[in-house]
């Protein structure tokens, strides 16, 4: 990219000093000379647009993950409190359940199952654009056989 901005730099000096070694009577581009430059600015930004969309995504990602590792920390406390997981429910009714564990639950998207009688717990929660191999990781460590990808897990274990 740094590159990319150096030749066009570069190429615009030229132009530059070409322009008005040669005729200094005539100031100005030519409209070929503009588009040329217009389209590399163009071409530029679309690359950058690209860049920008992914890095939101994958912030977005991030605090998902962070917002169910949180969630995980809070149903531990309820089991030392309660020694058993809620059953399977909604993230609205789980947020309900611990609110005195943590006080807000933010993102509701994701899946909330009791496992083993009361004994563990799976949350899974769909990604917008993955986490690399640790969302297969998360799924295969909290018994998921068949892996999805762009799906977080997290559990009990």
């Amino acid at each position: 990219m740094v590159i990319l901005i150096t030749v066009l730099l570069s190429f615009l000096k030229q132009l530059f000093q070409n322009k008005f070694m040669k005729n200094k009577n005539k100031l100005g581009f030519s409209l070929v000379e503009l588009l040329v430059v217009i389209s590399i600015i163009a071409a530029l930004t679309a690359i950058l647009m690209v860049n920008l969309i992914g890095a939101r995504e994958r912030a977005k990602d991030s605090q998902k993950i962070q917002a169910v590792t949180q969630i995980k920390n809070a149903l531990r406390l309820f089991y030392n409190d309660t020694q058993g997981y809620p059953t399977s429910m909604s993230a609205v009714s789980l947020g309900v359940t611990l609110v005195s564990y943590i006080p807000s639950i933010g993102d509701t998207s994701f899946t909330y199952t009791q496992l083993n009688s009361g004994e563990g717990f799976r949350i899974t929660i769909p990604l917008e654009s993955g986490a690399g191999n640790d969302d297969v990781n998360s799924q295969l460590g909290c018994g998921i056989t068949t892996p999805t990808d762009k799906v977080y897990a997290v559990c009990s274990n």
